[in-house]
This record gives C-alpha cells, sequence and structure tokens, in this order.
C-alpha cells in the first residue's frame, strides 16, 4: 500500500479523503438519521419530496447507492484496494442501489 500512496498525486489523495470518505459517510450518517424517524429526502430540480414508511427505505436506496459509488470511484479505485473483477462488482451493486432508489422516487411520488 505504501507503494502505492508514493505514486498518487496529492490532489487525487485529497480528491479521495473528501468525495471517497467524507461525502459518502456523512450522506449515510445523514439517511441514517433519517430512516430512524421512517423518513427519506428526494432532492429534485425545483422540489423537495419526503417520503414516510415503507416508501422511505426504497427511497434512501438512492442515497446508499451514490455513496457506495463515491466510496467505489474516489477511494476504492484510486488506492487500487480491490481486485479488477471484485471493483466491477461493488461498482455494479451501487448502481443497481441507486437505480432501485431512483425508481422508487419516481414511482411513489
Amino acid at each position: 500500500m505504501s507503494g502505492v500512496m508514493n505514486i498518487i498525486p496529492r490532489f487525487k489523495k485529497v480528491e479521495a479523503l473528501v468525495f471517497g470518505i467524507t461525502a459518502p459517510v456523512l450522506l449515510v450518517g445523514y439517511t441514517t438519521l433519517m430512516l430512524l424517524t421512517n423518513e427519506a429526502v428526494f432532492w429534485g430540480r425545483s422540489s423537495i419530496a419526503v417520503y414516510h414508511g415503507m416508501s422511505a427505505y426504497l427511497v434512501s436506496l438512492l442515497w446508499l447507492g451514490i455513496s457506495g459509488l463515491l466510496v467505489g470511484h474516489f477511494f476504492l479505485r484510486t488506492f487500487h484496494l480491490l481486485r479488477r473483477s471484485s471493483h466491477k462488482i461493488y461498482m455494479w451493486l451501487s448502481a443497481i442501489l441507486l437505480s432501485v432508489g431512483l425508481v422508487s422516487a419516481i414511482v411513489l411520488a
């Protein structure tokens, strides 16, 4: 790992820290906090929709999928922490979560 750290430029390390760790942790934390009250929020272009109950759990998959994609793209890929095949599977699963959450937000609105 230290060999990889030496060849990665500083801006990539900062990018990985901000977008690969900090943003996903904050997003998952906020989503979890909202789910504790059985709510989920979807921010659209010009409106905000709040979902309750079971639909909140489905819509929260959108934010969990986005967090997974951020971690996969900015952190896991930058530091080569997974094999290429494992990384592809991880990214596909995150994209599926995002898609299910997005479709749920659109259909349940």
